[in-house]
């Protein structure tokens, strides 16, 4: 979210040591409902003619500069959450754990 809109990167400076983030449950969960609001307030915001553009970033894992169409990065960005919240509800379930329903239709509406 902070090459899209502009929000603090996060704390650790790079994926392996991310392990280390987060805190209380309590906590944790207060932080992902803050940045899912602001993920539901940036992608209401979006338009055709922002999709239409490119993003510039430099990546630390290409160690380059990088251009890419938004709408491109913008379908990976949900398509990735997508993928870790799959991995989690593998991981629940492998721990033995029964999540409930993660089908879309079903999901909660987020509150605004």
């Amino acid at each position: 979210m902070s090459r899209f809109a502009g929000t603090p990167k996060p704390e650790q400076a790079n994926i392996p040591a991310s392990i280390d983030e987060g805190g209380a449950w309590a906590e944790m969960r207060a932080a992902r409902t803050d940045l899912d609001r602001r993920i539901v307030a940036w992608a209401r915001g979006l338009d055709a003619d922002t999709l239409a553009g490119d993003l510039s970033w430099y990546s630390g894992a290409l160690q380059a500069d990088v251009v890419k169409p938004l709408a491109v990065l913008v379908c990976h960005f949900f398509n990735h959450q997508t993928h870790h919240r799959g991995q989690v509800h593998a991981m629940l379930t492998g721990a033995g754990a029964k999540p409930g329903d993660t089908d879309l239709f079903i999901m909660p509406s987020l509150a605004t």
